[in-house]
């Protein structure tokens, strides 16, 4: 650049400052297309989040897992399994058989911003029983032997 009268005339080559915002411009735009921002991880920006379930079917019916009003999950008498949900990006209620067995609510924020592993057992009379909630994703089926004896 050169000056004359008073103003600055280029000379044809940019600046170095320049190509270095313009890559920092470029690298944010290419972060932000492929999620690597922040974000709350529930598919707002960042991870999807991931709830699995461990369940035994004590009962001599079909029971079904629900999450939110998605789609429902049979599990045939004396049967069990693993079954993955994607956890909502707000509140999420867990039902088996049409009642409540996880609400996201009696949870802290902190506890559902990760993968969540549970295990559930549907006892013969009927009745839900919660027997572990925790984060991570390692979690084993029930075992076969031990459900309806």
């Amino acid at each position: 650049m050169s000056k004359s009268d008073g103003q600055f005339q280029s000379a044809g080559r940019a600046r170095p400052v320049t190509l270095a915002v313009a890559a920092v411009a470029a690298l944010g735009l290419l972060l932000a297309a492929c999620g690597g921002g922040g974000g709350n991880g529930n598919g707002n920006g960042g991870g999807e989040f991931t709830l699995r379930v461990s369940f035994a079917n004590e009962t001599e019916a079909e029971a079904t897992l629900q999450l939110n009003d998605g789609t429902a999950q049979t599990v045939e008498s004396c049967k069990g399994g693993v079954f993955t949900f994607d956890m909502p990006a707000t509140d999420w209620i867990l039902t088996v058989n049409g009642e409540t067995a996880i609400d996201s609510l009696e949870y802290q924020p902190n506890e559902l911003d990760q993968d969540v592993a549970a295990q559930l057992w549907l006892n013969e009379d009927g009745t839900v029983e919660l027997q572990s909630f925790s984060p991570g994703s390692n979690i084993t089926a029930p075992a076969a032997l031990t459900i309806c004896l």
